[in-house]
Order: structure tokens, then C-alpha cells, then sequence
């Protein structure tokens, strides 16, 4: 290398930089969520790109540890949140984008933080600066986007006039709205 010159760097994906944590997130999937599918960096899946990797697949209905309430499966149409994950470079410092694909969030439902959607159209899973915790599991965002499908039928079915701040993962309090008829197939 000549003075001035400046060196060239490849970039290192974070899957390179942060091996372990690779891992942990597979296992910790895996372990929860037996049929989602690692897309390696540079992949896509449902016609979206993911150049650090990701996560696709559909979320079970009712993953929570406390018992569904009936009415849960005919309120989602009987199928939970089909999404992707994305990665972003600076995983796990930074948190991954979930995007719904089925159902998926129209153009005003975006524009309504009632609705727990972000303008390009990622769930807004995280409801204050700091939410995300780098040592946090990925399940723990999993598990907040399958209560996310949940809020949004109720929302749709006109049950609720917003989402719960902290998520039905963790909060009870809409549980009976499962059990009353929906209008629709809650999409």
C-alpha cells in the first residue's frame, strides 16, 4: 500500500461477528417455533430481500403460556401471522424488523400508532426508546408479533379501539374479547 491510499474492507456480516449468537438464536427458535425457516444473509423469502438474514414462516395462533381462550382460531381465520424477520447490520445492538405478510397492515392502518404498525409497514413491537435489550431473546419479539395478529383481528372486528402498550403476550386483559363473535374472518 502507497501513502494516501486507503485500505479496503469487506464488511463482516453480523452472523461472522456474533457466531454465538447465531446459534443461540436458531436454538432458542427452534425450540418455540419448530416450523420457521432461517434465511441466510443475502437471501429472500416472500419476495423480500434479506441481506442480513432472517426469519420466515407463520406464527402459531396462541403461543402463550396461559391458556387460549376459545374463539381465539376463528377470530385469526385459523392461521396466525405469516411474517418475515429481518436483520439488520448492527444485530443483536440494533432490533430485527418484523413484517407481516398475511394479514398485512393497510396504508392507513400505517399512518395510526393505535394500530402498532410502522409507516414502511414493520410492527412497532417495542413501545418505548429502549425497549430493545441486545441479551433479550428473539422469541421474546416472536411471541409479541403472534400477540400482535391477535389485537389486530380485534381491531379489524371493531372489538378494540387500540392495541394494549404492552402486547396480549403478557397482558390478559382482551382475552375475553376472543370468545365473542367476530364479524368476518378478523383479517
Amino acid at each position: 500500500m502507497t501513502d494516501g491510499e486507503v485500505p479496503e474492507f469487506a464488511p463482516i456480516s453480523w452472523c461472522d461477528a456474533e457466531p454465538a449468537r447465531l446459534q443461540r438464536d436458531k436454538a432458542e427458535i427452534e425450540a418455540l417455533f419448530q416450523d420457521l425457516t432461517f434465511v441466510p444473509p443475502g437471501g429472500a423469502r416472500a419476495g423480500v430481500l434479506l441481506p442480513h438474514g432472517g426469519w420466515y414462516g407463520v406464527l402459531p395462533i396462541w403461543p402463550f403460556e396461559r391458556p387460549q381462550p376459545d374463539g381465539g382460531d376463528g377470530l385469526v381465520g385459523g392461521t396466525g401471522l405469516e411474517f418475515v424477520l429481518e436483520y439488520p447490520a448492527a444485530y443483536p445492538m440494533i432490533a430485527p424488523t418484523i413484517q407481516p405478510l398475511s394479514p398485512e397492515p393497510e396504508i392507513g392502518e400505517r399512518t395510526q400508532a393505535t394500530w402498532h404498525v410502522l409507516p414502511a409497514g414493520g410492527l412497532c413491537l417495542l413501545q418505548s426508546t429502549g425497549g430493545w435489550i441486545p441479551e433479550a431473546s428473539i422469541t421474546e419479539l416472536l411471541l409479541k408479533a403472534a400477540g400482535w395478529r391477535i389485537e389486530y383481528a380485534l381491531m379489524k372486528v371493531g372489538a378494540i379501539e387500540k392495541m394494549s402498550e404492552s402486547g396480549i403476550v403478557s397482558d390478559g386483559s382482551f382475552d375475553h374479547l376472543l370468545q365473542a363473535p367476530a364479524a368476518g374472518d378478523g383479517a
